[in-house]
């Protein structure tokens, strides 16, 4: 208890994806159906979402010190994290100016390696097991025509050389170094990424712009973690 106030099962930290953020009819909204409100049905489990809209690893390290006492009190022993998104992006204003400049993403490989591996050894020093979350895939057409949509599309296209492809090659990047982290830091990781691509049209699973599930793409993440949580016979509380 905090204030008086019962603490939750389980605190879980990340981006909007993790927040349940959708884009339907040209506006961002959190679905009352995002999968960690199904999952604390079928799992008959408390949640306390933190995540936020736009949350770098580093944004994210930031909200986890603010919620050192809520980490402390939650009855689990488990601290779920997905990152990756927001830090793999780009500034594509400053792109679509100069598409001949070099541009770095919001976070580099290393410092999101660096910051997220200090993160799960302060959740380990707290006595917690923290949980990741692999990324759900994302569509390069769709997420290129958001991004480029009020932009120069053709210099955005030059920067990449020709290849909308390269979206969703760096968003892998850096997913890839997800399932790294997990190994290397002896911690599970449940794996979202390969539900999705197990669907010939996952992009069906998307909003339109390219990167944010949509609701049936949200229950398909919440199938996934019960998966995850009853093939290995997990108990979230206690």
């Amino acid at each position: 208890m905090i204030g008086g106030i019962k603490m939750a099962d389980i605190s879980v930290f990340g981006d909007s994806v993790l927040k349940g953020v959708i884009y339907e009819n040209n506006t961002y909204k959190v679905s009352k159906n995002r999968f960690s409100n199904i999952c604390e049905d079928i799992l008959g489990i408390s949640i306390e979402n933190k995540a936020k809209f736009g949350s770098t690893i580093n944004i994210g390290k930031n909200i986890i010190s603010k919620n050192i006492d809520l980490i402390k009190e939650t009855n689990s022993k488990y601290v779920v994290m997905e990152f990756g998104g927001n830090d793999c992006d780009y500034n594509w204003v400053e792109i679509s100016k100069n598409p001949d400049k070099q541009h770095v993403p919001k976070s580099t490989i290393k410092e999101f390696i660096e910051v997220y591996s200090n993160l799960i050894e302060e959740l380990k020093e707290l006595g917690k097991q923290p949980v990741l979350l692999s990324l759900p895939p994302i569509d390069s057409i769709k997420y290129f025509n958001y991004i480029s949509r009020k932009l120069n599309a053709d210099n955005i296209l030059k920067w990449m050389e020709g290849n909308k492809q390269f979206l969703i090659n760096w968003h892998e990047r850096y997913n890839i170094e997800v399932f790294k982290l997990a190994i290397n830091n002896d911690i599970p990781i449940i794996d979202i990424t390969s539900k999705f691509l197990e669907i010939k049209n996952y992009s069906r699973l998307l909003c339109d712009d390219g990167i944010h599930p949509n609701e049936e793409g949200h229950t398909i993440i919440a199938e996934a973690i019960k998966e995850h949580i009853e093939k290995r016979k997990i108990e979230l509380v206690g």
